[in-house]
């Protein structure tokens, strides 16, 4: 049933049909052979979209815009510059940091993309970096938002693998931050060797321009303390923080920084509305994806060819993750998460990985998928936002890229890394 499902799945994307009508063929197949009536398809998409968590995700994206228009990313920015603009590929430090802060706030790899490759290629151009290599920084860096949290990955796959949300966000606290400082470690690498952003005469770390800039941006740092606090104090829930979050980003753009006026919200509204739409046909669509395929029993048939391979919990999750990478480069985050997650995490649990683990180790291993051609979307925004092309982008990219696998491997041989902060909070 899988191949069948995979087979016309696969060839209408391939014919060029976008990837929710691809899966409604395929699941008309499959209501064929299972001999189910079409009727199913309207009411599972409609109890799919029909969830609360769902929620979370167009506050999360109307907090990346408020960021990106309200002068916060902005703030962010000349922050990060304060703490590692002085370093050797000062820039660059500057772009990773940036995206580290934007994506604890937004959760979107695609909205950090956007937002700090806006503010950073510019400036890293004129200093002599290449657009290309620009654009490699911003795009690499850009999975970091999907990894700290708030993580609109996350909250998708809590949702189509009932995983806790809040123990997901708490499993991507410590991969992100490793994620943020190993591109960093490339960057000064690479920038050293190629002679970007030498390390200006005279200019040094000073905590006056830190704190400067500290205090220019602080109210915005609050958000991922409420968002994070918040869950961990049992005050709300990761939508719930969705809406807060969305609430304390407006009133601090349009009362605080001033840069949003009531004027600019209708555009606001109608770009989260547009996204928002897209991600929940999606999600409706895959959630019947994924009962078709439970009804099927194809996690069961799966789990029991893997575990008569092999017995051995490294192998399998070695083998799902290298069958996700090859899917990262085919599919985009989001189907993929919620095709996948409801085939390969019940295969997870029988053999004793925790889900929240495998989780976080998915996202991140499809997060890599972003900035893989030929369908990474985050290399199209990168594009866009550089004047690059593709050819360039991912010459550049390729020991950002490297970088990214070695971290996944590392967290694949050292579960603890993931899992340390969610347990020691249960």
């Amino acid at each position: 049933m899988l191949w069948i499902f995979l087979f016309f799945l696969f060839s209408s994307v391939i014919l060029g049909l976008p990837i929710v009508f691809a899966l409604g063929i395929a699941n008309i197949v499959m209501l064929q052979l299972l001999d189910l009536p079409f009727t199913i398809i309207a009411s599972k998409m409609i109890s799919g979209m029909n969830s609360f968590p769902l929620l979370a995700i167009p506050f999360f994206m109307f907090v990346g815009e408020v960021m990106s228009r309200g002068g916060i990313a902005r703030r962010l920015v000349k922050l990060a510059d304060a703490f590692v603009g002085h370093i050797t590929g000062g820039l660059g430090h500057v772009n990773i940091l940036a995206s580290m802060f934007f994506g604890g706030i937004s959760g979107s790899a695609i909205a950090d993309t956007a937002a700090i490759g806006g503010l950073m290629v510019p400036p890293m151009v004129q200093q002599k970096y290449t657009p290309s290599y620009s654009a490699a920084v911003t795009a690499s860096s850009a999975v970091i938002g999907i990894i700290i949290p708030p993580s609109i990955p996350f909250i998708l796959y809590g949702i189509v693998t009932s995983t806790s949300i809040a123990r997901l966000f708490l499993g991507g606290i410590v991969p992100g931050l490793i994620v943020g400082f190993a591109l960093m470690v490339t960057t000064y690498i690479t920038s050293s060797r190629y002679g970007y952003g030498k390390r200006e005469k005279g200019k040094s770390f000073s905590l006056k321009e830190v704190w400067s800039a500290f205090q220019a941006v602080w109210p915005a740092l609050t958000l991922p303390v409420i968002i994070v606090g918040g869950i961990l104090g049992g005050i709300f829930t990761a939508t719930e923080a969705g809406a807060v979050a969305a609430f304390v980003a407006l009133l601090l753009s349009l009362f605080y920084y001033r840069e949003i006026q009531i004027k600019d919200l209708p555009g606001i509204f109608l770009s989260t509305a547009k996204t928002t739409a897209i991600v929940l046909f999606l999600s409706a669509m895959a959630m019947v994806s994924a009962w078709l395929l439970t009804r099927a029993r194809v996690p069961v048939a799966l789990s029991n060819l893997l575990t008569a391979i092999t017995e051995s919990k490294l192998l399998i999750l070695l083998f799902c993750n290298m069958l996700l990478f090859l899917v990262g480069f085919v599919m985009d985050l989001t189907p993929a998460i919620l095709i996948l997650a409801p085939i390969l995490t019940p295969l997870m649990m029988n053999i004793g990985i925790d889900p929240v683990y495998f989780g976080v180790i998915m996202c991140i291993n499809l997060g890599i998928g972003l900035v893989t051609p030929p369908v990474g979307t985050v290399l199209y925004v990168a594009c866009g936002v550089a004047d690059v092309r593709m050819e360039g982008l991912v010459k550049s990219l390729l020991p950002f890229l490297f970088t990214l696998l070695v971290v996944l491997l590392l967290l694949i041989l050292f579960p603890e890394l993931v899992m340390f902060i969610p347990n020691y909070f249960s």
